[in-house]
């Protein structure tokens, strides 16, 4: 995955989540942060496959495995 930099500004309680989980996980505020953007990315893509497949669709097991590979949650 390719990451760019940036700098972005936080609300200041956001600031301070990150802060507080960056030291209980004894990491860096960037890495937390990477993770935590990671993470909703993968959310997201989740909910739009859901969305797309609508309700009552059946889903192989197989499908979910490498939809979880190519998510990299698996």
């Amino acid at each position: 995955m390719t990451v760019r930099k940036r700098s972005y500004s936080l609300d200041p309680r956001a600031a301070e989540y990150l802060e507080r989980r960056a030291k209980k996980l004894k990491r860096s505020a960037s890495s937390v942060l990477s993770e935590l953007i990671t993470e909703a990315a993968r959310q997201d893509a989740r909910q739009r496959v859901l969305d797309e497949l609508g309700d009552g669709v059946e889903i192989s097991d197989h499908d979910v495995q490498s939809w979880l590979k190519k998510l990299g949650a698996a």
